[in-house]
């Protein structure tokens, strides 16, 4: 009789001999079982190649939803919050062109304290997108996150298979 047990793929970031240790013993407990399925295990090794921007993004909506859980709202809504708080000073901060006459439109009509200044602005926050950011402004975007949760008591957890997304910086581990 075939074991019908489902294996739930694994993955061990391998930094220290004890990581390894896990890695093996994984194997051990389960290799049995998936021969037995005749699904014999397989093994990949390599190093981490993951597109740090796509390592970023899967960070930042765990984030999103760890910060979410913690103000009891959704993910979504966090997002925009953290797009005005952030995302778009550092836009503006650097000129980022697609936004450059939007942002002065939307300034113009705050100094004249215009009824639609508002409308306007949140408008602007819903068309801003984080895939516009380069990786250096994202991880200042991800460090902005990290430190406003931190002051405002809630701790984000960061698997270890992304810390290099948030650690990384022009490319180079963070020293």
């Amino acid at each position: 009789m075939k074991n019908i047990s489902k294996l739930e793929p694994a993955t061990f970031v391998i930094k220290s001999f004890e990581e390894v240790g896990r890695a093996i013993a994984y194997m051990h407990r389960h290799h049995a079982n998936a021969l037995s399925d005749g699904k014999p295990l397989v093994v990949r090794i390599d190093q981490k190649q993951e597109d740090r921007s796509k390592a970023q993004n899967r960070l930042y909506w765990l984030w999103m939803s760890q910060w979410a859980k913690h103000q009891g709202t959704d993910k979504d809504t966090e997002h925009l919050f953290f797009k005005k708080q952030f995302l778009a000073r550092i836009y503006h901060r650097d000129d980022v062109g697609q936004y450059r006459k939007t942002f002065a439109a939307v300034k113009v009509l705050r100094e004249q304290q215009h009824p639609m200044y508002q409308q306007v602005a949140d408008g602007l926050n819903e068309l801003i997108s984080t895939t516009d950011a380069t990786v250096d402004q994202f991880t200042e975007y991800l460090n902005d996150i990290h430190a406003f949760c931190n002051k405002h008591g809630c701790w984000l957890n960061t698997p270890d298979d992304l810390m290099f997304a948030w650690e990384m910086k022009h490319g180079e581990p963070n020293a």
